[in-house]
């Protein structure tokens, strides 16, 4: 497939995610949107041992730094802003502003390694997937409706493919930790670095549930998405979490997570007189995969990379998992499962991993 033929398909699937209109659930509902935290940080780990399944292939490990603020600062003004500029695009001022609370936006930065089903091996691992990693950094914008019933997310992210960051960390963990050393790194996609970037554009609709902060009933929402860039797809989840619950539905969104979590911003400060908030969760993704750069890679030379006709365009994820929130700390952990990402053996296999979140306002 070729670049143009990629960007045209991209364009059409963030169009469809952007032209869907939310249903009328709640005319009257009320405008005091119960928003959280301006500010706040969260921390992300994850790794495929954290899911018992005792793997150590494909998407081996990541970790993420967010942080939220309603002024991102000069450094970072410009992504925040050029983010804006494709919201703008793929909307009409008029709908863009009417409506839709204030923007609250949050800035990660992060780092995701993949891996081959084995590290011992010195050549490139032919029909396998490739070593690859990817540093980066986000901006992402959370949006609600008055209604209190859909949410608009987006995200911007630059980054560099192919960096020895990733394989000089791996190594130095495994050897801390007695592992085998992992050999292959010097075959990673776009080996020596490779600038690369993606837009992710989301909206949700909550289908049952409070609207408002403070509800007990089980929440159950439904999310479509496209996005365009180094991973390009279009892709519909519906996601619930039962438990006792206080935080506003838009602010969990396990459902936006490509490997690593998304950038939302944290939980509100709860009061000391309410019980904490403690709560499972659940969901399905369906996805229309077109291209993955960190299998296909992009313009520079890998020496293992998957062909088009060799990725699987069709895929399916889930997860399930538990989340605690004490006053202005939520600790969450999950477990994902998705199906092949490939259709060549020997990297035709299904993928396993978990992370574990730290999630602090401020």
């Amino acid at each position: 497939m070729s670049g143009s033929s990629r960007n045209l398909i991209c364009l059409a699937l963030l169009a469809a995610a952007s032209g869907v209109h939310a249903r009328n659930f709640n005319e009257h509902a009320q405008n005091a949107i119960p928003w959280t935290s301006e500010r706040g940080y969260s921390i992300h780990i994850d790794n495929d041992l954290f899911s018992g399944a005792h793997r150590d292939q494909d998407y081996s490990w990541g970790l993420g730094f967010t942080y939220a603020s309603p002024r991102p600062g000069p450094l970072l003004s410009p992504l925040h802003s050029l983010r804006h500029d494709f919201d703008t695009w793929l909307t009409t001022e008029d709908s863009a502003r009417r409506g839709w609370a204030p923007d609250q936006q949050a800035t990660q930065i992060g780092l995701i390694a993949m891996t081959p089903s084995t590290l011992r091996e010195t050549e490139p691992v032919i029909g396998d997937r490739p070593f690859a990693s990817l540093l980066f950094v986000t901006s992402s914008q959370m949006r609600v409706h008055d209604s209190g019933r859909s949410a608009r997310f987006s995200s911007l992210t630059v980054g560099m493919l192919g960096l020895d960051l990733a394989g000089n960390l791996q190594r130095n963990v495994h050897s801390l930790v007695q592992n085998e050393p992992p050999m292959g790194w010097d075959h990673q996609i776009s080996d020596g670095g490779e600038p690369t970037a993606r837009y992710v554009e989301a909206r949700q609709w909550l289908l049952d549930g409070e609207a408002a902060q403070g509800g007990d009933q089980p929440e159950v929402k439904f999310t479509l998405a496209g996005s365009a860039g180094y991973i390009t797809e279009g892709s519909l989840a519906l996601s619930a979490r039962w438990g006792r619950i206080q935080s506003p539905w838009w602010n969990f969104a396990p459902e936006l997570s490509d490997y690593m979590a998304a950038p939302v911003a944290p939980v509100a400060r709860f009061s000391s007189h309410n019980p904490a908030e403690v709560f499972a969760f659940a969901g399905v993704r369906l996805k229309a995969r077109a291209y993955n750069a960190l299998l296909q890679g992009q313009f520079r030379h890998s020496d293992v990379r998957v062909q088009g006709d060799d990725l699987a365009h069709l895929q399916a994820e889930a997860w399930v998992g538990l989340a605690t929130t004490w006053s202005d700390l939520r600790i969450t952990y999950t477990i994902r499962y998705a199906s092949e990402e490939m259709r060549t053996e020997p990297g035709s296999r299904s993928l396993i991993w978990a992370g574990i979140n730290f999630d602090r306002s401020m």
